[in-house]
């Protein structure tokens, strides 16, 4: 048996894992399925230092990894010594530049409307997100109010929530579209759709400034904006 094939169980009971989190969390989190969980991590990933050095060591590191794993999705929270060596453990390996791509959203509209089932956007830290007064990702400021306050640039904050929904959502390019779905790929993928009488000004940037919380909070923000829009911003 190859080493790929040994560890097929274990990659199996990874993906199971995550979802019986999400559907069950709290019969996942119990004594005896987290005893069950553990004793099954420690089965296939033994530590046999003698028999291989080498696979033993990665063994070793990857059954820390789950054990941590495990921890987190049951509610633990590290101390802030940990969490500080636990950034410093990824610092050793990777770049500040790659650890913020990691954390980005990325482009993929349909995964990121799965993702955002999980979370509950803060409208107030949007707006701030929004108006450069909160840093995005990295440090990175926003520069969304700089054109969407300027209706000659761009559409109009006010009444963004009123005009997607009254207007863009009843287009057939829109069919099937939610109101979330529609603001999401806005942001994420500027190109894809371009406002009647407007120029292709939005920078394809975001999806990598953002966060999965920072874009619900943007949304959120954007969702408080139902006033009438007039014809001319609409």
């Amino acid at each position: 048996m190859n080493m790929h094939q040994a560890l097929l169980p274990l990659m199996l009971l990874i993906l199971w894992l995550p979802g019986m989190a999400q559907d069950e969390p709290a019969a996942d989190c119990l004594p005896d399925s987290l005893a069950q969980q553990q004793g099954a991590f420690a089965q296939f990933l033994t530590p046999d230092f003698a028999g291989d050095r080498q696979q033993g060591l990665a063994n070793l590191f990857r059954l820390g990894a789950a054990y941590q794993a495990m921890a987190l999705r049951c509610g633990y929270v590290p101390s802030e010594p940990e969490a500080s060596i636990m950034l410093e453990q990824a610092l050793a390996w990777v770049s500040p530049d790659e650890l913020t791509a990691a954390q980005a959203v990325g482009d993929d509209v349909e995964k990121i409307m799965i993702e955002l089932e999980n979370y509950s956007g803060d409208p107030l830290t949007g707006q701030l997100l929004y108006n450069g007064l909160e840093p995005a990702l990295g440090g990175a400021v926003l520069g969304c109010a700089g054109c969407h306050e300027n209706e000659a640039a761009a559409p109009l904050t006010a009444g963004a929530w009123t005009r997607v929904n009254d207007i863009r959502l009843q287009l057939p390019a829109f069919e099937g579209y939610g109101h979330h779905q529609y603001l999401v790929e806005s942001i994420v993928q500027p190109m894809a759709y371009l406002a009647p009488d407007y120029a292709a000004t939005m920078p394809d940037i975001y999806h990598s400034q953002l966060t999965v919380q920072q874009l619900a909070d943007l949304v959120a923000y954007l969702d408080s904006q139902d006033q009438l829009p007039d014809e001319e911003s609409s």
